[in-house]
């Protein structure tokens, strides 16, 4: 029988015979060992002392394993750990609270094992233990342990924290407690903070434990949204913030919706960081509806970086009869701008696609391959205006950057774009004033012809997961 048009699989599955998705299911069960342990733990439902014994029974022997799991390996390894996470969460936590919870509390304590098993370069592992820390909170929020038990227990988790993957407990903390339990908590550690520092002789550098005790105090004020008590807790140590906690302290105020509270922080100059300063400020002026205070800001940072994002924040607040001129001194910055591929964005962007094509052609040698986060955007949009050359230009740009400093592991991305130079090549344009694509390819093929596992991606012969990310890490 035809499926009604777009029905989707949920009701697809519910309109079947039973018996017809047994055997199904059975099916699989028989070619899939997944399936057959998922009907397996189903059959476990009624019996959660039983189903929380097979879950502990992986655990532990994912710890007693020595198997080490490279850079490559460690997203699998990380996305098995989730799914156990997710199965207790969905199959054991609501049949019985407390065993979830133990599981969850016992896995995060071994996090030495994940962690020291793994190349987590992509943190990958991190956020697994973060999740786990986030299944706890909501673990213990469905037990019938009395509410005062659970700050100290929380803090004693979070105390054991070696990796710097456990804030959560913290930073999520309104997921189990209620404001007072959370602020009875603050109140716990700053006088721990107060002890610390008493505690510490006068002239010399805080002592470990003060750091530690005021990034939890930080962590509660995320969950509190209450900024007042980082900078508190800060100030306590340093009463004359440098430029790095000025801004955690600024951010920290915006985020709550505090924004007169950032400005007292956004006065002074912050030296390397000022740029970060000046966008706070602005930031800060806009949502107080201080705009004409805000738009030179903006303005001035347009100017320097040509970023697209300043132009519109700058723009979205001018008069409208300012904007004709504001878009015109735009574009011939743009045309001027020392920022080749900042340049070339900004007119694309302006509708000017003629103008940006011409500015990569008359400066091709300039464009620098490594920009990829810059560059490979550019690409794209050259393409969408049908800018052949010069998306030509940027293509050959980042080709080389790859192969020139031989980062292999953007092989396959190179790949892609060497595909795509020789798909614009043949459309049988001319790419002049640009070298013709049988004289680029012979100049790679020259410079290049001995990096094998290039070549072998360009056949086709090799392939790995980035091949389907862009180099930034995204999927396109």
């Amino acid at each position: 029988m035809a499926s009604p048009p777009n029905e989707d699989l949920e009701t697809f599955l519910r309109r079947q015979d039973v018996g017809d998705l047994v055997t199904v299911l059975l099916e699989l069960a028989k070619d899939h060992e997944a399936v057959q342990a998922r009907l397996a733990r189903m059959q476990l439902a009624d019996r959660p002392d039983k189903l929380a014994a097979g879950f502990k029974k992986t655990l532990s022997g994912w710890r007693r394993s020595t198997r080490f799991y490279g850079y490559r390996e460690a997203g699998e390894f990380g996305r098995t750990l989730d799914g156990w996470l997710d199965q207790v969460a969905r199959e054991l936590l609501p049949k019985h609270p407390p065993a979830a919870l133990s599981l969850f509390e016992a896995f995060i304590e071994a996090d030495a094992a994940w962690f020291d098993r793994a190349d987590d370069s992509d943190g990958v592992i991190g956020d697994t233990v973060r999740a786990a820390c986030r299944h706890w909170l909501q673990a213990a929020a469905r037990c019938e342990t009395p509410p005062g038990a659970w700050p100290a227990r929380l803090l004693k988790l979070y105390e054991g924290d070696q990796y710097g993957a456990r804030e959560e407990l913290l930073q999520r903390a309104d997921l189990l407690l209620d404001e007072p339990a959370q602020r009875g908590l603050v109140a716990r550690l700053e006088s721990q903070l107060s002890e610390a520092l008493d505690a510490s002789p006068r002239g010399e550098s805080p002592p470990l434990d003060v750091f530690r005790i005021s990034g939890a105090l930080s962590l509660l004020a995320e969950s509190l949204r209450d900024p007042d008590i980082m900078v508190r807790a800060s100030l306590r140590y340093s009463p004359n913030p440098n430029p790095v906690q000025r801004q955690a302290f600024a951010r920290a105020y915006l985020d709550a919706g505090r924004p007169a509270d950032a400005l007292a922080w956004l006065q002074d100059a912050w030296g390397h960081l000022d740029g970060s300063r000046q966008d706070l400020l602005a930031d800060a002026l806009e949502r107080l509806g201080r705009f004409e205070e805000s738009s030179p800001i903006r303005q001035r940072m347009f100017e320097r970086t040509l970023s697209d994002f300043y132009f519109q924040r700058w723009l979205e607040h001018l008069p409208e009869a300012a904007r004709p001129e504001a878009v015109a001194h735009a574009r011939q910055l743009a045309l001027r701008h020392d920022d080749l591929t900042a340049a070339a964005t900004l007119l694309l962007q302006l509708g000017d696609a003629d103008a940006s094509e011409a500015r990569l052609l008359a400066e091709s040698g300039r464009i620098d391959g490594n920009l990829y986060g810059s560059l490979v955007p550019l690409a794209k949009a050259l393409r969408a205006h049908e800018c052949p050359h010069g998306e030509t230009v940027v293509y050959r740009a980042l080709l080389k950057g790859i192969l020139d400093r031989a980062y292999a592991r953007a092989y396959g991305h190179a790949a892609r774009y060497w595909a795509r130079l020789g798909e614009i090549a043949g459309c049988g344009i001319s790419l002049l004033p640009l070298p013709s694509h049988e004289e680029f390819e012979a100049e790679i093929r020259a410079r290049h012809g001995r990096k094998a596992a290039f070549w072998a991606y360009v056949n086709g012969t090799r392939r790995d997961r980035h091949d389907d990310e862009d180099e930034d890490g995204r999927t396109p």
